[in-house]
């Protein structure tokens, strides 16, 4: 596992222990929260790479 990987399981986590969306189980939240910080992550990495190589 990398450690954008990392990152993302550990952000979703912190995330999903202080959100709770009604109707959906644990582990549905654990995966929607996680693929919302992956294309956060991917966004701002990419912008991130943009600024660097100006």
């Amino acid at each position: 596992m990398n450690d954008n990987n990392i990152l993302i399981k550990e952000l979703a986590n912190r995330i999903n222990q202080l959100v709770n969306i009604p109707l959906i189980n644990e582990q549905n939240e654990q995966a929607f929260f996680e693929l919302v910080i992956s294309i956060l992550l991917g966004i701002f990495l990419d912008e991130v790479d943009k600024q660097i190589l100006k």
